[in-house]
């Protein structure tokens, strides 16, 4: 039998790998804050923080 890599169903992947979770902590304003910006940006908070990883500049 061969084996056959699984991947989650969900959406496609944007980046070559896949992510990992993590945690970070943060004030109450300072998460309403980021989540605001990425919904400004039409991102998720996910895909707006590993923009601003990947380019080290906030996405708009």
């Amino acid at each position: 039998m061969t084996e056959q890599i699984r991947r989650k169903v969900g959406r496609p992947r944007w980046h070559e790998e896949a992510k990992k979770s993590y945690s970070i902590k943060a004030t109450e304003t300072g998460w309403q804050g980021l989540k605001r910006l990425a919904a400004r940006s039409g991102l998720s908070l996910s895909e707006y923080i590993e923009s601003l990883g990947r380019t080290g500049t906030l996405p708009d």
